[in-house]
């Protein structure tokens, strides 16, 4: 018969790094060299897909708003202010737009000099830490 989860497995959540950046689900959230980036839902939602993606063209941007609840038609705005978040904590742009064809992320190195993508780790979530 399994045994129960631990408080430590339950407080376990799925992370995306890529870079400096870390995406962690279920809400979702975004993290800056281990500093967490106050983006609304949807802001996080498109982060977290070019963080999953690397690159996504405009319609599949509108089309993951969409799913989300939100108008296609905002993507821009969110964009923009995605960037000015990412430069109120002293990171770089995070995104390069393509012209014509939708967004790229932008690997910055992480703390140990590395852009490599990491999938399926997980995090344990410090709940008396402050945000």
């Amino acid at each position: 018969m399994p045994s129960s989860p631990s408080a430590a497995e339950e407080s376990r959540r799925p992370l995306i790094k890529r870079g400096a950046l870390t995406a962690t689900f279920d809400p979702i959230e975004i993290c800056w060299n281990g500093r967490r980036v106050p983006l609304s839902p949807m802001e996080a939602v498109i982060v977290a897909h070019l963080i999953k993606r690397e690159r996504a063209r405009w319609a599949d941007i509108r089309q993951v708003l969409v799913d989300h609840g939100a108008g296609g038609d905002t993507c821009e705005v969110l964009v923009f202010r995605i960037r000015r978040k990412f430069a109120a904590l002293g990171a770089s742009d995070p995104i390069d737009t393509i012209r014509g064809w939708g967004l790229r992320l932008r690997v910055e190195r992480d703390a140990r000099g590395s852009r490599s993508l990491w999938i399926g780790a997980t995090e344990v979530m410090d709940w008396n830490a402050e945000a």
